[in-house]
């Protein structure tokens, strides 16, 4: 009797086994079939918004190792490649809805402080640094009286996720926190191509277009690839896409977490370098008179190979460790050409080498006086000068000759191409990423030239010992090795991998000279580029490692004099005489420009979501001019405005809430329209005012 009672019971046991099969095979048989159909919708919406996805996608294929699944109540999971265990719990619905839950309930955010402003000393007299002084003390008035907002409530300028996963989370997090901007990132493509089945991308894509959002999609792209989109767009289009961002992180992923602390230990940079108004003027005005004075500019004509691509190039900085390579480069000096950045040319000449090329990339007359006092006239005038359009225009004087490119993100350099197209002019040559040191400058200048066999010396992008942070021989030392002018010291210290494996000391300007020469060495333009590094200092990604006593230069049959004619004669060319950019300076659109945005900011707001809306509405305005023939009325607003509305949209979120906050920004919004009131007669009155900004002997 108790054995068939046993018997009975292992039957029932295996009844509902089957039955539970036969129930997963059906919710699997209905899982295929509306996820295949998912699939197809999707792609076609991915064709409509996202083309590139769409391509991706088409005629995918993921790893053999691809598992995705379906729980027993017929939620679909997937196998994480990192773990070999689901991603997903046996019920995701409830999971992610808690996981979202907490997430708001303690939002994690990356945010920049401006409280530091209103301390700034104007001691040239800038009127950029009188606005954004007076932004300070507003911006501190609202740090000092309200609390510090740790809450999300409502629409917030961006959202960065990391992890799309199955997709579970996406619509909950669109709901619940609107942003402006929404960052997604994916690091695995195996793992998007999953969530096309999953979810419904159609649908939600259309949502996002409707409510007039902007979405930046990044799919199988590692961390340090992701940083460098959104460092791009930032640069691009604002800071905005990224700036006061949530971040909201689906599942454990070491690529993800990798990401996550790049972004907080490097977030500073994605809010430098728009340049400021004082400067903008600067541009236009050197522009405006290099144009008139004909000095030779950079051809636009890259389709062009340069005949002596080969011939070796010797970029000289003047970083520490040239003081190791001076003796190699005087032993090779008749056999290269010789580019020298700035101060490089004083070590240089004090060791008997005259280099064929003077970089400058500094505009102010402090330049000249510089290049006046510290090079001797015999030796300048056996060198030839290259530089950017927006050089103070007293400069090229001091040269045997002298050449231009166009800097790009400059105000003079956007007049330029203006006039150039409406007056059916010869194109002048942009160099890439010529920011922010003078070794960066010769790099793109020498990448853009066409040359492909280059090696650089003394460009360091940092020091080992902080006392010993330039060549011994240039004007930083006196005769006895003693320091005699401090260099600038930008931002706080940093330690990155060197060159030859030790950790070499840089502060963020010399880490972003590192990061831009990088880019350059990415460029279509660097294609077959053989660059050697070898300078003891920071590793440049794109060059090759090599010291000066590994270097095999096989003997050149062409004359150095040959190749640097040709550059002069073929690669440059002068501007026709009546080639005039004033014309174009158009003051009466950029005054209906100002008007215009002043209007925007005069529409009555009374809470924190308005007026981030008015705020954003005048920053379209001004940069939907981007791309246009008033590109040059974009460029001389551009800094004021992505430094000051940065402010404004930092100290909204920050602090208080959705109504305390709102006298502060009517105040701090005061400050930005008494600016643009007056940015139109700054303009007629300082578009043609050289800098005044002398170097001191």
């Amino acid at each position: 009797m108790v054995e068939f009672k046993d018997a009975e019971s292992q039957l029932q046991q295996i009844e509902k086994t089957l039955q539970a099969s036969v129930e997963k095979n059906v919710l699997e048989e209905k899982f295929i079939e509306e996820a295949n159909n998912q699939y197809e919708i999707n792609l076609v919406a991915f064709k409509k918004y996202l083309p590139e996805i769409y391509d991706k996608y088409i005629n995918f294929s993921p790893k053999e190792s691809f598992n995705l699944f379906l729980n027993d109540n017929g939620t679909p999971n997937l196998v994480d490649y990192g773990t070999n265990c689901p991603i997903y719990s046996a019920d995701p619905i409830s999971q992610v809805k808690d996981q979202v839950e907490n997430a708001i309930k303690s939002p994690v955010f990356s945010k920049i402080s401006y409280h530091y402003l209103e301390k700034l000393d104007n001691q040239y007299d800038f009127i950029h640094v009188d606005l954004i002084k007076s932004a300070g003390k507003v911006y501190n008035k609202a740090r000092n009286s309200l609390e510090v907002n740790t809450e999300l409530r409502g629409k917030v300028p961006s959202s960065v996720i990391f992890g799309v996963g199955l997709g579970y989370h996406l619509n909950a997090v669109l709901d619940a926190v609107p942003s402006e901007y929404i960052n997604l990132f994916e690091p695995e493509e195996d793992y998007f191509f999953a969530s096309l089945f999953t979810f419904d991308w159609a649908s939600y894509l259309k949502k996002i277009d409707d409510k007039g959002l902007s979405l930046y999609l990044s799919v199988g792209v590692d961390e340090e690839g992701v940083y460098k989109e959104l460092y791009s767009r930032a640069q691009e289009q604002g800071p905005f896409t990224i700036s006061n961002s949530w971040f909201f992180q689906h599942y454990p992923s070491l690529s993800i977490n990798n990401l996550i602390l790049k972004l907080k230990d490097n977030f500073h940079e994605f809010f430098m370098g728009w340049g400021f108004i004082d400067d903008a003027f600067m541009s236009l005005a050197h522009s405006c008179e290099n144009v008139k004075r004909q000095l030779p500019m950079f051809r636009a004509r890259y389709d062009v190979e340069n005949q002596f691509k080969d011939f070796p190039v010797f970029i000289v900085a003047n970083g520490p460790s040239l003081d190791n390579d001076i003796e190699f480069i005087k032993k090779f000096r008749d056999d290269v050409i010789v580019v020298s950045c700035n101060s490089a040319s004083t070590a240089l000449i004090k060791n008997g080498i005259v280099p064929d090329f003077h970089a400058a990339l500094e505009r102010s007359r402090a330049t000249y006086d510089f290049l006046k006092a510290f090079l001797p006239e015999d030796a300048r005038k056996q060198m030839s000068l290259l530089t950017v359009n927006v050089m103070h225009q007293d400069v090229a004087s001091l040269f045997s000759w002298a050449g231009a490119a166009l800097k790009g993100r400059e105000a003079g350099t956007s007049l330029h191409q203006v006039a150039e197209i409406f007056s059916q002019r010869e194109p002048s040559a942009t160099i890439p990423f010529c920011n922010p040191l003078v070794g960066n400058m010769a790099l793109s200048y020498v990448v853009s030239l066409g040359f492909k066999n280059i090696y650089m010396f003394g460009v360091d992008n940092g020091y080992v010992d902080p006392a010993h942070h330039h060549s011994k021989s240039s004007m930083y030392y006196n005769s006895e090795g003693d320091t005699v002018y401090q260099p600038l010291q930008i931002g706080s210290q940093l330690r990155v991998p060197g060159n030859f494996g030790k950790e070499v000391i840089a502060d963020h300007f010399l880490y972003s000279g590192k990061v831009q020469m990088e880019r350059v060495l990415r460029t279509a333009r660097a294609q077959g580029v053989s660059c050697f590094n070898c300078s003891d200092g920071s590793f440049v990604e794109g060059t090759t490692p090599l010291r000066s006593d590994d270097i095999i230069l096989s003997s050149n049959t062409r004359r150095r004099e040959n190749v640097i004619d040709y550059i002069k004669s073929e690669l440059f060319y002068t501007p026709d005489k009546d080639f005039d950019l004033e014309e174009y300076l158009d003051f009466e659109g950029f005054e209906k420009l100002c008007s215009t945005m002043i209007e925007i900011l005069s529409e009555p707001v009374s809470v924190r979501s308005e007026a981030f809306e008015q705020v954003m509405k005048q920053i379209r305005l001004l940069m939907s001019l981007k791309e246009t023939q008033f590109s040059h009325h974009f460029m001389v607003l551009e800094g004021e405005a992505l430094y000051l509305n940065s402010i404004i949209i930092n100290m909204l979120f920050n602090y208080g809430d959705d109504e305390s906050i709102m006298p502060f920004y009517q105040e701090l919004k005061g400050v930005w329209c008494d600016f643009l009131e007056d940015a139109p007669s700054l303009y007629r009155k300082n578009w043609n005012k050289a800098s005044d900004h002398v170097f001191e002997v």
